[in-house]
């Protein structure tokens, strides 16, 4: 991630952060070679992730060969965007440049990918900070940032328990 921020603010320090927090100014992501593809479908706002060639394995974050089978011939593949939470936090520091109120970050396991080892990190939003929970259903949605950055976040499918909604959530499986 990069900031956009004056180079004479030092985002290392505490007192950096407060001053970019001052300033209302966010991380936005820095795509490379290998990450490009995926920020390039969220402009689309289509969500893809790879998948390798030889054994049809899913994979997220991005590497450059398959983490299964060492297979260097991957594709970025669309997916539905539904997915559970695998585990998230809630952070009420507000250490993060331009976030002014606590948020959810939470890795997602997308449906298609049974493995637990693949996971989309991203934020949950659409729903109070109490209302998440591990193993719940989400969705896809995309946030366009600017003219260059779209971020795929996440929200409670219908099918979700909100304790907001005087749901009771499932607890956890025995």
């Amino acid at each position: 991630m990069t900031n956009e921020a004056s180079p004479a603010v030092n985002i290392q320090t505490r007192e950096g952060q407060e001053q970019l927090k001052k300033m209302g100014v966010k991380p936005i992501p820095a795509p490379d070679d290998l990450t490009r593809p995926y920020w390039d479908a969220a402009k689309r706002h289509e969500l893809r992730i790879q998948r390798c060639t030889a054994c049809s394995e899913y994979q997220h974050p991005p590497q450059a060969t398959c983490e299964q089978c060492g297979g260097a011939t991957l594709e970025w593949a669309p997916i539905s965007g539904r997915g559970v939470i695998y585990t998230y936090i809630i952070d009420r520091r507000m250490m993060t440049p331009g976030f002014n109120e606590p948020y959810v970050v939470a890795q997602i396991n997308p449906v298609e990918a049974p493995r637990t080892t693949v996971r989309i990190t991203a934020n949950i939003r659409g729903c109070e900070l109490e209302d998440v929970y591990i193993d719940m259903p989400v969705e896809v949605f995309f946030e366009d940032v600017n003219a260059e950055v779209t971020l795929p976040q996440f929200r409670p499918t219908a099918e979700a328990k909100l304790q907001s909604r005087g749901e009771v959530r499932p607890g956890p499986a025995m």
